[in-house]
């Protein structure tokens, strides 16, 4: 937790409305109270001075064309100095996982980034001599378990490291040039650069990740610089970026494959969003159905079937079919075509292995040199490595829940699950084989997010990370890369996307640029008012409505919407206007002709209101909803012969609340107040017995109801007491 004496708010408004002095003065203030940041000093006054000769100048109306890049120059010395100053507070005592893991590493003396990867590359020389030992396989492992040693160090001390030095910033690119190097050790670096990236801002962290991306000699290392960078610009988009990191921006922009890799990652990041939805499906839906039949698909399966007669159980196909679970799995079958995780409710069950209470290893690219892999007698962890490599729909750190889940197995049905991983593994072969293609890049863009998705949602201590996906990745919005996703056909898939998954912020931004890239469109216009009615700005959705409704005059569904509109904005002679535009189409509609009656209610146009609303009655059937609204029009128009018809039929059925309190309305309205205490007694009794609830409407009633002008208000109250009396003497009884 931050402490109180470092107000990162306070200072980021002192900012926002130009009192630099402000926010210097607060950092003072940190100073002051906390004297072990003391060396921070020196930098503060640094920053005064440098304002003060900037607003001498503003001052004396001299000329400074440079004032806006130094001005923004400051303000980012100052976020940088808040930063620090809060991380070394932080080191002294802070009990999360990064500063306990940072106190560590600077009591290692031999954690330098360079001493590391020296002893690195020393290890996998003796890794690979290892063949020629007496005893082979024992030196394989001990070197293997050596070399996976420093490669956690090396990546604590990366994720740590704050702010990068220049000294560290080579030997970075050195470990990424260095052939001899393991591919996995260096996509396990570039993901402890990202992860320290998201705790502190950091512009030697981007220039490294750009760098790799721009001269990445594969497609992973490419992908998970990329995807790193993506998610630093995200959770930083509000600091101004310097000279030095727009120019190198600009660079990667004219890449051939940035456009093609920030499309595919930004996917990928619009897809995880959804995976909360998925898992809930999984484990609310389909496994509890699946519980259910447990004692049906037991008994079918003592059955004795002939699997050469039949390819699968007929029976089993019919139960699931009655019981709705094969519609859902044929869902779910059709989100993981689309692309949907739908394997995050099975995997987050595999992550408290102790393999995964260390962070390197939710990152560790999935290879067959682990010691996971090779220590034991188990002969077929190096097939089950083999085959599970090739499946495509397990992210890395998928893959090694599967090793440790299926290592514990008893031998038969480790085969089985074997044999079905193989089918697989085989049938995406050959599906590469025929279409003469590598693993494409969106495909490891997809097992990376994935990777990463699962470290912020499962992680024993995710709580002490900032999880990037909380906020919704939408990188489209990013000023910074809006040329990127400038085209039409692109934010039209994306406002899509956010449209069906109902993100209708999200979508109603992409759709609003969108507009300007394509001619006035009625659906577009639709799409956009529906988005701003789901997020409660009604008088927006109106605004595109209207548009929608000059382009397509002749759509009912957008007459309604806009009905809808302005029956919740309270403009019910609008909303009368399109009701009857509705009927004029299709007159014997049962929904309309309640609408127009409704909307004469609240007009106070009474007899005419009952004409339509008599018709909803004829047209459905005597509906309960076309009985209460008589029922209701007949009260305020002080119709009660009338009024205690339709009244006794909705009591006569399974009364509502509702329906209840306008019973006792009716009852005083027509000189009975014991029966109408009864009724407000079992209204009060149908709302749980929420007292004020009850009296509350029955004060607004009585402002509606004309009737009630004439009833002594004195009377009304004693209804009300007894009736609250009552209720609670029946609530006793329960």
């Amino acid at each position: 937790m931050t402490p109180m004496y470092i107000n990162r708010k306070d200072i980021e408004a002192f900012i926002a409305s130009g009192r630099v002095t402000a926010a210097l003065d607060l950092l003072e203030n940190a100073i002051t109270a906390a004297p072990h940041i003391g060396n921070f000093t020196s930098e503060l006054e640094r920053l005064r001075r440098e304002y003060g000769i900037m607003s001498d100048y503003a001052l004396r109306g001299f000329p400074d064309p440079g004032r806006p890049e130094a001005f923004a120059s400051l303000v980012e010395g100052i976020r940088r100095l808040s930063d620090l100053m809060e991380r070394q507070i932080k080191t002294a005592d802070s009990p999360t996982l990064y500063f306990n893991t940072l106190r560590y590493e600077l009591t290692e003396p031999k954690g330098d980034p360079a001493l590391l990867l020296d002893e690195y590359r020393r290890i996998n020389r003796k890794l690979s001599l290892a063949s020629l030992s007496e005893n082979p396989g024992e030196a394989s492992r001990e070197f293997s378990r050596k070399a996976e040693n420093i490669e956690r160090h090396f990546f604590n001390r990366l994720w740590t490291l704050a702010p990068v030095t220049a000294e560290t910033d080579a030997v970075l690119r050195d470990m990424i040039a260095d052939r001899s190097l393991p591919r996995h050790f260096k996509l396990l670096a570039i993901s402890a650069v990202s992860l320290g990236l998201m705790e502190l801002f950091d512009e030697r962290r981007l220039l490294f990740l750009m760098d790799t991306y721009a001269e990445a000699e594969d497609d992973e290392t490419a992908i998970r610089a990329l995807s790193g960078l993506l998610i630093g610009l995200w959770l930083f988009r509000s600091r101004p970026m310097s000279r030095k990191l727009k120019v190198r921006m600009d660079s990667l922009v004219e890449l051939p494959s940035w456009t093609s890799d920030v499309k595919n990652i930004n996917l990928q990041f619009m897809r995880s969003r959804d995976t909360e939805r998925i898992t809930r499906k999984f484990t609310d839906e389909v496994i509890p159905e699946m519980m259910k039949l447990r004692p049906e698909i037991e008994k079918l399966g003592r059955m004795k079937i002939d699997p050469e007669s039949i390819e699968e159980n007929p029976e089993w196909a019919e139960m699931l079919e009655k019981s709705g679970v094969a519609d859902r799995l044929k869902e779910l079958q059709e989100i993981q075509e689309d692309g949907g995780d739908v394997m995050m409710a099975t995997f987050s069950r595999l992550k408290t292995f102790p393999f995964f209470n260390d962070i390197s290893n939710w990152f560790l690219p999935f290879h067959n040199g682990h010691s996971l892999l090779t220590d034991g007698a188990d002969s077929d962890l190096a097939a089950l490595c083999d085959i599970i490599t090739g499946v495509p729909m397990f992210c890395d750190n998928d893959k090694y829940s599967v090793v440790l889940s299926l290592s514990s197995l008893p031998a038969s049905q480790k085969t089985m699950m074997m044999s079905q991983l193989r089918m697989q593994r085989d049938q995406m072969e050959q599906m590469r084989f025929a279409e003469a293609r590598p693993r494409h890049r969106d495909e490891i863009a997809s097992s990376y997010v994935r990777d990463l998705y699962r470290f912020f949602k499962l992680f024993r201590r995710k709580g002490e990370f900032t999880d990037p996906f909380s906020s919704g990745l939408n990188l489209p919005a990013l000023p910074l890369l809006a040329e990127t996703f400038d085209d039409a056909e692109t934010l039209g898939l994306i406002g899509e996307f956010y449209f069906k998954r109902k993100y209708y912020r999200d979508a109603f931004e992409t759709f609003e640029r969108l507009s300007f890239k394509m001619p006035p469109a009625a659906e577009l216009f639709q799409k956009m008012g529906y988005c701003l009615q789901s997020v409660g700005d009604i008088e927006g959705a109106v605004r595109y409505y209207e548009q929608s409704e000059l382009l397509n005059s002749e759509s009912r569904w957008t007459i309604r919407r806009l009905a809808s509109c302005c029956r919740t904005l309270g403009r019910w002679e609008e909303a009368l206007g399109y009701y009857r535009r509705l009927a004029d189409s299709k007159p014997d509609d049962v929904s309309t002709a309640l609408n127009i009656g409704l909307s004469l209610v609240k007009l106070r146009r009474y007899d005419e209101a009952l004409q339509y609303l008599f018709k909803a009655e004829f047209l459905g059937n005597s509906s309960e909803k076309a009985i209460r609204a008589i029922a209701w029009c007949t009260l305020l128009g002080a119709d009660y012969t009338r009024c205690a018809k339709y009244t006794d039929i909705l009591l006569s059925s399974s009364p509502t609340a509702n329906d209840l309190l306008n019973a006792g309305h009716l009852a005083i309205l027509t000189g009975r107040p014991a029966d109408a205490a009864d009724y407000w007694a079992r209204s009060l009794a149908a709302r749980d017995f929420d007292a004020q609830s009850l009296i509350s409407e029955i004060e607004s009633d009585r402002a509606t109801i004309g009737g009630y002008s004439e009833i002594d208000p004195v009377l009304v109250g004693m209804v009300a007491d007894n009736a609250v009396s009552r209720a609670r003497t029946i609530g006793n009884q329960l």
